[in-house]
C-alpha cells in the first residue's frame, strides 16, 4: 500500500523532472551556435532562431584542471548537468578561478545547499557565467572583471562531491555549452 502511494505521488514528479532535464538540453542547443568559419558565437533569438547578437572576441577557460562532469551529463544531483565541472588532478582546492570574458559581477555570495558559495558574471547581451563551489569569493558586487583577474578560488561547498569549479554559461537565462564558446579542453 505504501509503495503503491508513493508510486503515485513520485513518478509525476520524476517525470517532470525528466521532461524538464530533457527539454533543458533541447532549448539550449537553439541559444548558441559557433560558426567555425569565422570563429564567432552567434546567440540566437529564442522565439524565431534568428540571430540576435554576434559575439567577437577571446574566450578564456576559467582555471586549468581536467574535465570531471560534462555539459549535459548525467551526475549525482541532476539528469542534465548545466555546466562543466572542472577539477584539480590532485584534487586540491585553491586553484585561482577567472572569468571568461569581460562582464559585472552581478552576485557574490554564498547558499548552503546547490552552488555553495559562488559568483555571477554579466556579460551583456544576456549572456551570463557561473562559478560555483568556490573555497573563496575575492570580489564584490558592481565589480569590472576580466579575464585574468581573480574572481575566486575552487573549493568543495554547496553540493559537491569534492573540490572543483562548477563552471556555467547561460544565454537569456538558460545554460547551453560552455565548449561553444572555448571549444576543447
Amino acid at each position: 500500500m505504501l509503495l503503491a502511494f508513493l508510486l503515485v505521488i513520485l513518478m509525476p514528479i520524476i517525470g517532470v523532472i525528466v521532461l524538464t532535464q530533457t527539454g533543458l538540453g533541447l532549448v539550449s542547443e537553439r541559444l548558441v551556435s559557433l560558426n567555425e568559419a569565422t570563429n564567432e558565437v552567434l546567440i540566437l533569438n529564442p522565439v524565431d532562431g534568428s540571430v540576435y547578437k554576434t559575439i567577437r572576441g577571446e574566450f578564456f577557460w576559467p582555471v586549468n584542471g581536467i574535465t570531471t562532469l560534462e555539459f549535459g551529463e548525467l551526475s549525482l544531483y541532476q539528469l542534465f548537468h548545466t555546466g562543466i565541472d572542472i577539477a584539480n588532478p590532485e584534487g586540491k582546492r585553491g586553484d585561482l578561478i577567472t572569468p571568461f570574458m569581460p562582464g559585472t559581477v552581478i552576485y557574490s555570495g554564498q547558499i548552503s545547499w546547490g552552488f555553495g558559495k559562488h559568483v555571477i558574471v554579466d556579460h551583456g547581451n544576456n549572456i551570463s557565467s557561473i562559478y560555483a563551489h568556490l573555497d573563496s569569493i575575492w570580489v564584490d558586487v558592481g565589480q569590472e572583471v576580466s579575464p585574468g583577474d581573480i574572481i575566486g578560488t575552487e573549493g568543495s561547498t554547496g553540493w559537491s562531491t569534492g573540490p572543483h569549479l562548477h563552471f556555467q554559461i547561460n544565454v537569456f537565462g538558460i545554460p547551453v555549452n560552455p565548449r561553444v564558446f572555448l571549444g576543447g579542453s
